[in-house]
């Protein structure tokens, strides 16, 4: 992902210091998916951004990894969204390499931010089951976006 992209007030983040402060359907996907997790499974959250996501899944019973490319963004997630079951990691979704082996990866709203998703896909092979959200061209068209490489039909 280009520099400008890790920036925490850069437009493409959802950033607030509450859960209330963030879009019911930004957060809506990470209770769906605190809830069919298997209670105390490991969970790596894949771009988690200022780590919203990545606490509701620990406050789930989850033991979750969040891990961003914004050194500041997880900085902001250890502020204000930190949890016992939570740790928060700087790393880059391009360029993580091989994981930790988890019981769960999850990268919401990030594929479509990445210009070549294989690697990223590859390193989420270190869990057996992935839960992964992109944007539908259908109903949120590409153009205009200056942060997405794509949308997905």
């Amino acid at each position: 992902m280009p520099d400008n992209r890790a920036a925490l007030n850069s437009g493409e983040r959802q950033v607030s210091p509450t859960l209330k402060g963030i879009r019911a359907d930004h957060t809506a996907r990470y209770f769906w998916a605190g809830d069919i997790i298997p209670n105390g499974s490991r969970v790596i959250d894949l771009a988690c951004g200022i780590g919203y996501g990545t606490y509701i899944m620990a406050e789930a019973g989850h033991q979750v990894t969040g891990g961003d490319i914004s050194a500041e963004s997880i900085a902001y997630a250890g502020r204000h969204y930190a949890h016992p079951r939570a740790e928060f990691r700087t790393m880059d979704a391009e360029k993580v390499g091989k994981l930790p082996e988890y019981d769960v990866a999850v990268t919401f709203e990030t594929i479509e931010h990445v210009e070549d998703p294989r690697p990223l896909l590859k390193a989420l092979l270190c869990a057996p089951k992935l839960l992964a959200s992109v944007p539908n061209e259908k109903y949120f068209p590409f153009a205009g976006h200056k942060f997405h490489f794509r949308h997905y039909t």
